[in-house]
């Protein structure tokens, strides 16, 4: 009998978490944003160590808010991985900036030896792709040095840590995402967080309309709204008090995985013992290989994901700044990941593993 299809990622939501959106619904509470996300901002500014956090409708909002907030606009110049998903170049085109595209290194991240070859960088948006951290912390001390602002996307690395510090933690602003793929999800919506308190008055002025008091309409200066509901966060609670189980659950499957993939066309990178696998990821000999795995796979019934593209295969960035970008142009076009979800079984896993084992 054909098994039950294998998704690449699916949400991990349980009783706990419908109770906890049922609960609010039925506390009267007015549904917008309100204590219940301001209690979730909490958390999560407190589990990172930041002093300001301010929950938005997305993570592409929240990059281009954290850009906007700090002052990065028309004739800036932002440095920005070649291997990331679209919307970290898209918010630095939306704050009307000037994207640059930097490649990377094996480990997927930002390459610091690239970077030391720009002098003219306003900013740098760094990502832990897929949980890695990279030489994040050596690229925070040379931006320091160098007067770069530096952002960190750490939409796939909630829960991951570079050696002395939490992914979230990472320069003068960094943000997460809450989509139903990553660690812990509302459905949407993302966060901002930072130490810097002018940064932290922009970006509430820029979310809430810029109002000179709550409940009226007069304004002090330009804003919009960027606000969630207390519906989401209720949802978001409720996965954030599973991370750490979450957590477990995604090295653990990953531990499953490296033991039972057996296939000298198939190569691994490395993750640190702290940091966190988003994805699963595998590194295929070939393109035309990984196309042969997804097809194998997808025959069962099991589905896989593309790594993103690079970003400078992307027909309206070929203008884009940039240098030599060979590495993350060829191995992006090598991974697959493979399914995900923190749903995943033991035996599920052990069958995918089978399958590309057994593939010749």
């Amino acid at each position: 009998m054909k098994q039950n299809r294998i998704f690449q990622v699916e949400p991990s939501i349980d009783d706990s978490d419908i109770k906890s959106v049922v609960d609010y619904l039925n506390s009267g509470g007015w549904l917008t944003e309100h204590k219940i996300t301001q209690e979730l901002e909490k958390n999560i500014k407190d589990f990172i160590g930041r002093r300001y956090s301010h929950a938005v409708p997305n993570g592409t909002i929240a990059i281009y808010l954290a850009l906007l907030a700090s002052g990065i606009g028309k004739g800036k110049k932002v440095g920005v991985p070649n291997l990331t998903m679209i919307a970290t170049i898209n918010a630095i085109i939306w704050a009307d900036a000037e994207p640059v595209l930097i490649d990377v290194d094996e480990s997927l991240c930002l390459s610091y030896e690239q970077l030391k070859e720009f002098n003219d960088l306003d900013a740098l948006i760094f990502v832990p792709l897929n949980g890695r951290t990279g030489d994040g912390e050596k690229i925070e001390e040379l931006c320091r040095e160098n007067n770069i602002l530096l952002i960190e996307d750490s939409a796939h690395a909630l829960g991951s840590n570079y050696k002395s510090k939490k992914c979230g933690f990472l320069g003068d602003l960094s943000i997460f995402s809450f989509t139903p793929h990553k660690i812990i999800t509302m459905g949407q919506g993302g966060m901002i967080l930072t130490d810097n308190d002018e940064f932290n008055n922009n970006i509430f002025n820029l979310k809430t309309f810029n109002r000179s008091k709550d409940k009226q309409d007069w304004h002090d200066g330009f804003g919009l709204n960027f606000k969630i509901t207390d519906i989401q966060s209720s949802l978001g609670l409720s996965q954030f008090s599973k991370l750490n189980m979450f957590i477990e659950n995604k090295r653990k499957n990953l531990e499953i995985y490296r033991k039972n993939i057996n296939n000298k066309e198939i190569s691994f990178i490395d993750f640190h013992e702290d940091e966190v696998p988003w994805f699963f990821d595998i590194v295929c000999s070939s393109k035309e290989y990984k196309e042969e795995i997804k097809e194998h796979l997808s025959k069962n019934n099991i589905e896989t994901r593309d790594c993103y593209p690079a970003l400078s295969f992307q027909n309206y960035l070929k203008e884009v700044e940039k240098t030599d970008l060979s590495h993350s142009e060829k191995i992006s076009e090598n991974i697959l990941w493979l399914p995900s979800s923190n749903a995943l079984t033991k035996e599920e896993i052990e069958t995918i593993s089978n399958l590309i084992s057994n593939h010749s």
